[in-house]
């Protein structure tokens, strides 16, 4: 019979390794880390999530392409397999996991997540999926919007917003930390 493996609601804060005395790797310096690995590939994590028990953690990353990559192909299977097989080497190499532990790495998808600042940058001009934390009061109140991305607004003395046009031609602005969650709608 197979292993059980963890829910994948189960996350922890730190990850405790038994090598000689107790050492303690915390989930954002192990990110840090394999998104530096992963820049010197060409490749960005777009998200990082954490599942599994710290006996056996489970990584699961969505990469793209570098922005600026003069391939606009996204990500292929051998990209995956490439930025796989190099973190799965640096992993045992650096010994950051238990000697069990699952690395499962794919494309961001053609609904491409918009998780930091510079995805919103990247992405002007394509149609998006936003949905917010709080209603906005556009032609009542909406939570969940689509429509084409107009640009972004970074100022210093404020979070940065963007604006989108939807679909009927209003013009919408919003903060991006009142985004609950953001993809790229993929026009069939």
């Amino acid at each position: 019979m197979g292993e059980w493996l963890a829910p994948a609601f189960l996350f922890w804060e730190d990850l405790v390794l038994e090598n000689g005395d107790a050492e303690v790797l915390d989930k954002q310096h192990i990110e840090t880390l394999i998104e530096k690995e992963l820049v010197e590939l060409g490749y960005e994590p777009v998200i990082i999530q954490w599942a599994g028990s710290s006996h056996r953690p489970i990584i699961r990353l969505r990469i793209d392409n570098i922005q600026g990559e003069a391939s606009n192909l996204g990500v292929t299977v051998a990209d995956c397999a490439r930025a796989s097989r190099h973190l799965e080497d640096w992993l045992e190499q650096e010994e950051v996991f238990p000697e069990t532990y699952v690395l499962e790495v794919s494309s961001p998808g053609v609904n491409r997540p918009l998780v930091k600042p510079s995805d919103w940058e990247r992405f002007v001009g394509q149609s998006v999926v936003v949905q917010t934390n709080t209603k906005i009061q556009v032609q009542g109140e909406k939570s969940h919007f689509e429509g084409k991305l107009l640009g972004v607004d970074g100022r210093e003395d404020s979070s940065p917003s963007a604006q989108m046009q939807l679909k009927d031609g209003t013009k919408l602005k919003f903060e991006l930390s009142k985004v609950k969650k953001a993809n790229l709608l993929y026009d069939w």
